[in-house]
């Protein structure tokens, strides 16, 4: 029999599991704290509800089939149209309507590094509200999350297409929709070709080598956001206001690290206002951790074209990447172990205890003497061996081994559990 899994999909073991349990743990516990509520949108839906957000290009990019019914059907590829087709279908809530949504989503990419066809997503949405308060709060949420987790080095890298799209039609004459377009989808690939290959690539388009550049270099506009907001609005483009705005809400808020970046236009048919991406500076090999941004289009798609959309997705998968680069404080953890047989009751009450305590802990099996205890606490990461004998017993003491060093000391029966947890 071939246990190999399908390409692109894999087990995610007890060491990265840890990593996910932790970062869900933080965004449950940060969702609670930003009144966002909880929920899961379903994990199928009808093909023509995940085609609304990009129309049937999607297809090659999910996996779809047709049921016993002979129904179109699709696993999600994100929480974002699920949680929005649920919102719409509620005329009933009162906004500002905000939800958070953990869950694995499925995509047919091509497999590669930090990128699974199966993998994990954290979500949180504000709908309803138009204003730029709105994003602010997903971004003032994202950067404190990372925060929270450890990630001392994210920035938030923001753009705005009304800018972009502005300077296209006003400074460089554009009036073509679909010309506009593609000059906008040159722009969010700066990150992974030349200047010289995309001036190539879209003049074969149609647009002018010089009209290019000139966007181009337009979009390598970044820094400090009071100071990009207000070059922005030196040079006349009115759409710029909401960037303005942007900049004193997050100052206000206490958001640091953000940098305003006008390459930064994400999912071209899909967002229609403020965008942004986290990146993680110590791994750039990873790419965005998280990003998001306003996106009124799909709730006007869905027939709620009064319901404003906002919101920020992060990939599992990549964050616990970031988080396995560095170290982490050391949970507590004691292996207990016996020397005969007959302690094992002995040696079970402190399991219990330390269990009861919240410290991570298991017990030897009594068909193994106590080194091969000791090395199976080593193998399984533990840092201490709680040793129950039967001469410390009897002097009312238990053996604590410190696995790290290999240093032991006796420890009074009835206070060894104050002393781990003073340790």
């Amino acid at each position: 029999m071939d246990l190999s899994l399908p390409r692109g999909i894999r087990d995610v073991e007890p060491q990265e599991f840890e990593l996910h349990q932790r970062i869900r743990t933080v965004f449950e516990e940060l969702t609670a704290a930003y009144n966002f509520k909880p929920m899961e949108p379903a994990p199928l839906e009808t093909l023509s509800v995940l085609r609304a957000k990009s129309g049937t290009q999607v297809d090659e990019q999910i996996y779809h089939f047709r049921d016993k019914a002979d129904r179109e059907i699709g696993l999600r590829f994100d929480l974002t149209v699920g949680m929005t087709r649920y919102v719409v279908g509620r005329k009933g809530m009162k906004p500002p309507i905000k939800l958070a949504s953990y869950g694995g989503v499925w995509r047919y990419d091509e497999p590669q590094h930090a990128r699974y066809r199966w993998f994990y997503q954290w979500d949180v949405e504000v709908f309803g509200d138009q204003t730029v308060d709105s994003d602010a709060e997903v971004m003032d949420f994202s950067y404190n999350l990372f925060k929270r987790l450890g990630l001392s080095e994210v920035k938030l890298h923001v753009g705005d297409r009304r800018v972009v799209e502005e300077y296209i039609r006003s400074v460089l004459g554009v009036s073509s929709d679909e010309k506009a377009l593609e000059m906008m989808r040159a722009l969010d690939k700066v990150a992974k070709k030349t200047q010289g290959e995309l001036i190539a690539e879209y003049v074969s388009k149609g647009v002018g080598a010089e009209e290019m550049r000139k966007l181009l270099e337009f979009g390598s506009t970044r820094g400090a956001p009071a100071a990009v907001a207000g070059r922005l609005g030196e040079e006349g483009l009115k759409s710029a206001q909401g960037l303005s705005e942007l900049s004193d809400i997050l100052r206000d808020r206490g958001v640091a690290n953000v940098e305003y970046d006008l390459s930064i236009v994400r999912g071209i048919d899909y967002y229609t206002a403020i965008v942004f991406e986290v990146k993680d500076g110590a791994r750039p090999d990873l790419g965005s951790l998280c990003g998001g941004g306003r996106y009124d289009a799909l709730p006007r798609i869905f027939g709620r074209p009064e319901l404003a959309a906002t919101g920020a997705a992060g990939g599992v998968e990549r964050i616990a990447l970031s988080l396995s680069s560095f170290a982490k404080a050391e949970p507590k953890s004691v292996y207990v172990a016996f020397t005969e047989a007959g302690l094992v009751r002995e040696a079970l009450e402190s399991l219990s205890e330390l269990r009861g305590a919240g410290i991570r802990s298991d017990i030897g099996i009594r068909s193994k003497n106590l080194r091969r205890q000791l090395e199976d606490a080593s193998a399984t990461n533990f840092r201490w061996v709680l040793i129950v004998g039967r001469k410390e017993l009897e002097s009312g003491s238990l053996l604590l081994k410190d696995l790290r060093d290999g240093s032991e000391r006796l420890v009074p029966r009835n206070q060894y559990l104050e002393t781990i947890l003073s340790m």
